[in-house]
């Protein structure tokens, strides 16, 4: 049986409409054996009132109570046959037994792998997806500044494909992919360099050609005594 969506697509209407026939074919053996005369006098009246009926109005009240049918039923069938977010997966090489996994235990385990043995990785969000019997996974990583970012991937993407295929025993569908997420670090707030104080609001300074700094009544008073002289 292959795995392929195409063929999947194929056997599930191959099946809907061996359900439908058989279900079309017990419909009439049922009207045929169970109650003849009944079933006769039902399905005239039925069509009796198709007969007094035909007009514009009752078949766009038919058709459209047909179309929320229909369409209730379709979203039941797809609810049902989309496969699960989370889905088990066979280890292989177990001899003495069958061991299943799912796609987030596996998720789980590449983000303790990658955040605790690769540098400079500050969180890693591993996502897998199943392909048929293997599995695909795709790493968002969020590095930290400085960080080569092309050694960062490839350690990381070595260190799950590593994990996943030879300590797990699951079967990848391609090599691991990376995702980088890289930010630069903001400044808050602008550095004060040592030494430096900023001067109080209204102060103002004069300073002489001594070197001496004066608010700006000792500088007139200075003046003043000085004319005086």
């Amino acid at each position: 049986m292959s795995d392929e969506p195409m063929e999947q697509a194929n056997r599930f209407a191959i099946v809907v409409t061996a359900l439908v026939l058989i279900f079309v074919a017990l419909l009439v053996v049922l009207l045929a054996w169970g109650a003849a005369a009944s079933s006769i006098t039902r399905i005239e009246d039925f069509a009796g009132w198709l007969r007094r009926h035909n007009n514009g109005e009752t078949k766009t009240v038919i058709t459209l109570g047909a179309t929320v049918v229909v369409l209730l039923m379709l979203s039941v069938v797809i609810l049902e046959v989309t496969p699960s977010p989370t889905q088990r997966l066979r280890v292989r090489n177990v001899k003495s037994g069958t061991a299943t996994i799912t796609t987030r235990e596996i998720a789980q385990r590449i983000n303790e792998e990658i955040e605790q043995q690769v540098a400079h990785v500050a969180a890693c969000d591993a996502i897998v997806a199943t392909n048929g019997k293997r599995v695909e996974v795709v790493l968002e990583l969020h590095v930290e500044p400085g960080a080569d970012l092309a050694h960062t991937a490839n350690v990381a993407c070595g260190r799950a494909h590593a994990l996943v295929e030879e300590r797990m025993g699951i079967e990848l569908a391609a090599p691991p992919r990376a995702r980088l997420h890289y930010r630069e670090l903001r400044l808050r707030g602008e550095s004060v360099p040592p030494g430096w104080e900023r001067p109080a609001a209204g102060a103002e300074e004069t300073r002489d050609e001594r070197g001496q700094s004066d608010t700006p009544e000792e500088a007139q008073a200075e003046a003043d005594r000085a004319s005086g002289a």
